[in-house]
């Protein structure tokens, strides 16, 4: 069997040009090499293909675009993106469940690229928040049929959001009796929550407390979380150790612990709110309810990504077969060229890497 032969295909590529890349050099690695482009598929963290060039191809000097590299995937993308390229190519960013760009599309690849187009993906929507209301959480019950006498559980009108270790304060509406066993404006820890009941102490290390239900139950009693650094921003999609710009439009004053415009590290994420750290993986910053203000937001990291161009004159030294390698990470974008054989390829099969014109 041949190593190669001069005719643009993949029966004819290079057969030992596999080996390289630490696979064995049989004609299935061969055809795979031949005019690849799918990421990872010979190398970590690079795309690697082996490609004819003939004269014709090796003398163009423009490009279009062939695909992109994400560099970075942002954080907090709640809708796909829009994406700006220079020159005459289009382009759109695709946002994946936890909020981070999964795919850049080349939509209209452009043409007359003679250096790497310059690409912006908008970044994600601040996400607002109420400086006051979105720092606590409430939780109603009925002082009747909400409290079970024997084993102390509270059971909340609906799925409260409490977890274990929460801090409390009990509040009575005006007009209502404080229940036996709890007084107004107090402070307790939750234990043994589950979704929709939980038990109360006075710390965390004390006896359950001992409750008794009301004689002719009230709806006016609430338990509410305060004081902890949790915001709730409805539908969250940022994750731990997601980086985010806390903002303060003009005319609101920024929480206590915060600085507007500054950089924060979300901890304590689920799919309604977040706490924020001043360090990656740090301990969460409690945060004092403020003022009812709307003004308040928090915006993720902004993605970015580098084209990738056909040939556009440069980098390939000779006709034949070659090899050709897009970096990723800080080489995003970045193509080099290698030379397995030199000399004349007598057939052409066009593919959209190398350009006849």
């Amino acid at each position: 069997m041949s190593q190669y032969e001069m005719d643009d295909s993949a029966a004819n590529s290079v057969i030992w040009a596999a080996a390289q890349f630490k696979k064995t050099s049989n004609s299935a690695n061969r055809d795979s090499l031949y005019n690849n482009t799918t990421p990872d598929a010979f190398i970590t963290g690079a795309t690697v293909g082996m490609f004819a060039v003939d004269a014709t191809e090796i003398g163009v000097t423009n490009g279009s675009i062939v695909t992109y590299t994400i560099t970075n995937n942002g954080s907090g993308y709640r809708a796909n993106a829009a994406v700006t390229v220079s020159g005459n190519a289009t382009s759109n960013a695709t946002a994946n469940s936890i909020g981070r760009v999964s795919a850049v599309n080349n939509n209209t690849a452009g043409s007359g690229y003679t250096i790497k187009p310059t690409v912006s993906i908008a970044a994600p929507a601040a996400q607002t928040f109420n400086s006051n209301t979105a720092l606590f959480l409430d939780a109603t019950f009925n002082s009747a049929t909400g409290v079970a006498n024997t084993t102390e559980f509270i059971t909340t009108a609906a799925a409260h959001g409490f977890t274990n270790g929460d801090i409390v304060q009990y509040r009575t509406a005006t007009g209502n009796t404080a229940l036996t066993g709890l007084t107004n404006a107090a402070s307790f820890v939750v234990r043994f929550a589950n979704t929709t009941a939980f038990i109360l102490s006075s710390n965390a290390t004390s006896a359950n407390l001992n409750l008794t239900s009301a004689a002719s139950g009230e709806t006016g009693h609430t338990l509410r979380r305060i004081g902890q650094g949790f915001i709730s921003i409805g539908t969250n999609v940022l994750q731990d150790n997601d980086k985010v710009t806390y903002t303060v439009s003009a005319g609101n004053t920024a929480l206590t612990d915060l600085t507007s415009g500054s950089l924060f590290f979300v901890v304590g994420a689920n799919t309604t709110g977040v706490k924020l750290s001043a360090t990656s993986g740090g301990d969460s910053i409690v945060l004092t309810p403020g003022v009812s203000e709307a003004g308040h937001s928090l915006t993720g990291e902004t993605a970015t990504a580098e084209a990738v161009l056909s040939y556009s004159g440069e980098g390939v030294a000779h006709t034949g077969w070659n090899i050709r390698t897009v970096g990723s990470g800080g080489r995003a974008g970045r193509v080099q060229y290698e030379t397995l054989v030199a000399g004349g390829i007598t057939t052409d099969d066009e593919d959209t890497i190398f350009k006849d014109s």
